[in-house]
């Protein structure tokens, strides 16, 4: 039987970046991180997700009607899932609500809704959620929040749940160092190519690790 790899998340899980000459983002990486780690790991399938402009919460004015909270349900199961999403729920000021949440009312509630729901569709299989890797950003969103309270969200959603967690700030990429965003991150936010296999080669080694 082959043994299927589900990635869920944003453009950075489709692979979209800004390329040099683009005026935002509009190429794909080729290999994306999400087609690396399937050949690291062994997958003879890959289900990618990934879509632009995408946030867990339908909250966010972009795309609310493709939101992980309100597509869950449709997603494929898998032997082994990764999910990567929040830097635009972030990014267009999803208010970050209570932990005592578990609906689409807030950042909070639709995490815990997408984890409920991806979980009871896949019991017992591995369950990575990746919290936002770094961008170039203000400190705080329009609703006064850091990237840093929607990752402490996830992390306490995802243990709720008892799911993997990789922290996406350990990438190794600075944002804010205009050489390193040269070598992968352009625009400050998408990874290029270069990019997209450094964090793959970082998702690995962090999933290894939690696996044995």
């Amino acid at each position: 039987m082959v043994k299927k790899l589900i990635c869920i998340g944003d453009s950075i899980t489709k692979g979209t970046y800004t390329a040099l000459g683009d005026s935002a983002p509009m190429s794909v990486a080729h290999p994306n991180f999400a087609e690396i780690l399937q050949k690291k790991l062994g997958f003879g399938q890959l289900v990618n997700y990934g879509s632009n402009g995408i946030s867990y919460s339908s909250l966010s004015p972009v795309l609310p009607e493709s939101s992980l909270a309100k597509r869950c349900n449709d997603f494929e199961c898998g032997d082994f899932i990764l999910l990567a999403a929040g830097t635009n729920d972030y990014g267009t000021d999803v208010p970050l609500g209570n932990f005592s949440d578990t609906e689409d009312v807030s950042f909070y509630g639709a995490a815990d809704k997408v984890f409920r729901c991806l979980k009871s569709k896949n019991p017992g299989i591995p369950f990575f959620v990746v919290l936002p890797i770094p961008r170039l950003s203000p400190a705080e969103n329009g609703k006064g929040y850091t990237l840093d309270d929607y990752r402490d969200a996830l992390s306490k959603k995802a243990m709720r749940y008892s799911l993997h967690v990789i922290d996406g700030r350990g990438i190794g990429i600075d944002a804010a160092d205009p050489q390193q965003r040269a070598l992968y991150m352009p625009d400050g936010t998408h990874p290029n190519e270069a990019g997209h296999k450094l964090y793959a080669d970082f998702l690995f080694a962090e999933i290894i690790k939690k696996l044995h």
